[in-house]
C-alpha cells in the first residue's frame, strides 16, 4: 500500500508535505476512487478549463456571452409579442426570404433561426392564440441543442429545461446554458408538470 502511495505520489509530482493527506484519502475512498479522482483532475489540466466546463455543464465565458445575447434576443420577443399585432411581428421578426406559409398566417403562427455563432442556433415558434394569448417556443441546435426555452405574454417569467429526443446527442453547452440562463432573474427551470406551450 504504501509504495502504491508512493509511486502515485511521484508520478502525480506531490509533494511530501502532501502525501499523509493523500494516504488520508486513500483510507477513506480506497485506493480506485482516489486514482478516479486524480486521472479526472489530470484530465481537466490536459483538455483545459473550457473543454472541462463543456463535459460537466459548467459555464464559460463564451457560454456567458451567448446567455446575455440570447437573453436579449428573448427581451425583444416578448415585447413583440406583447405590443406587436401579428402581422406586425411576422413583419420584424421573420427571416429574409423565409415568411409564414399560408397555414401559418391562417392560425397566426411564424417560425424564424437566430444564429448565435456558426456552430449555435435557436428556432423559435410564435402563435397568436384566438383567446388572446401570445407565446414562443426556442430551441437551441448546434452548441445548445437541447436547450428549450417557453415564453407566454402574459407571464413575466420564462421557462428554460434542458430535454432531448429519443437518440439525440444533446449539444455540447446545452447544460451549461440552462445552468447560466436559470441565474438570470426571470428565468425558471421548467418541472416535468408543467405544461409545455403547443406552437
Amino acid at each position: 500500500m504504501f509504495g502504491w502511495v508512493e509511486g502515485v505520489r511521484s508520478r502525480r509530482g506531490e509533494t511530501g508535505a502532501r502525501s499523509p493527506d493523500f494516504a488520508e484519502s486513500v483510507r477513506i475512498f480506497g485506493r480506485g476512487q482516489v486514482a478516479r479522482i486524480y486521472d479526472l483532475a489530470e484530465n481537466v489540466q490536459v483538455f483545459g478549463r473550457e473543454q472541462a466546463a463543456r463535459i460537466f455543464g459548467w459555464s464559460s465565458a463564451e457560454v456567458d456571452e451567448r446567455a446575455k445575447l440570447l437573453d436579449r434576443m428573448i427581451v425583444l420577443i416578448v415585447h413583440g409579442l406583447r405590443t406587436k399585432t401579428y402581422e406586425q411581428f411576422v413583419a420584424t421578426f421573420s427571416n429574409p426570404g423565409h415568411p409564414p406559409d399560408a397555414l401559418q398566417l391562417l392560425s397566426h403562427k411564424a417560425n424564424f433561426q437566430m444564429r448565435m455563432s456558426p456552430t449555435c442556433w435557436y428556432d423559435a415558434g410564435i402563435s397568436y392564440a384566438r383567446n388572446g394569448t401570445r407565446s414562443a417556443r426556442i430551441a437551441g441546435g448546434g452548441d445548445d441543442l437541447g436547450v428549450r426555452i417557453t415564453v407566454n405574454s402574459a407571464d413575466d417569467r420564462i421557462g428554460v429545461e434542458y430535454t432531448t429526443q429519443y437518440g439525440e446527442e444533446s449539444g455540447r453547452d446545452a447544460w451549461a446554458m440552462v445552468r447560466t440562463l436559470t441565474k438570470f432573474p426571470v428565468y425558471h427551470r421548467v418541472s416535468s408538470a408543467e405544461t409545455s406551450l403547443e406552437i
